[in-house]
């Protein structure tokens, strides 16, 4: 499910970063330019790799495992679900199951036009000379090499992230719970007054 958010905020992104791009957007498709950018998305593999991302957020679903996650922000459902898992398990995978079809169908309709958005962007923000150059460039052997270890560089950036970043944002707000605590006092102060009658 993380994925399939990640994606679909991505492409939310690309679409306010599109309206906030209009010259680029008011440049007309011409169609030799939009074949040129049909080229480039089929040369990425965009669909396939939207396939593959849709998949496994699908597959979680499936699992059950996303709409437990969903349920376990509810007051009182880990200790429940802890108690009964046997009883809860199946119950979960059903509607998972239910969750997956759903979106399923949605990826199946929509998959195409995302494709077709993703080729339209190439066009609006790249020239057909640009394209086919970079075209060119993605069919050399250095071309080929970036597309086929990109996803291992993009994956070692994600992991320094999370280690050199993500592990000390969590140790460093751990670290100054009582500052935030603090700030957020007035909170539970107003809440507390709330309910004195």
């Amino acid at each position: 499910m993380k994925t399939l958010i990640v994606a679909v905020a991505a492409l939310a992104v690309a679409g306010a970063a599109q309206a906030q791009t209009k010259p680029a957007a008011a440049r007309p498709m011409d169609p030799a330019t939009l074949q040129s950018a049909a080229a480039i998305v089929a040369q990425l593999n965009i669909k396939a790799k939207l396939q593959t991302q849709m998949a496994g957020s699908i597959a979680q679903m499936k699992s059950g495992a996303v709409i437990r996650a969903m349920l376990a922000q509810q007051p009182g459902f880990i200790p429940a679900y802890q108690a009964n898992k046997a009883k809860f398990d199946p119950v979960l995978a059903k509607a998972g199951a239910i969750q997956a079809e759903i979106a399923q169908g949605v990826v199946n309709q929509n998959l195409n036009s995302v494709v077709t958005a993703a080729t339209q962007a190439y066009a609006r923000q790249f020239t057909k000379a640009e394209l086919d150059a970079i075209l060119a460039f993605y069919r050399t052997p250095a071309g080929q090499a970036l597309m086929r270890k990109e996803p291992a560089v993009a994956a070692a950036i994600g992991q320094a992230t999370g280690q050199l970043i993500g592990a000390k944002i969590d140790a460093a707000m751990q670290a100054n719970a009582k500052r935030l605590g603090a700030a957020l006092a007035p909170l539970s102060s107003n809440a507390q007054q709330a309910k004195t009658p």
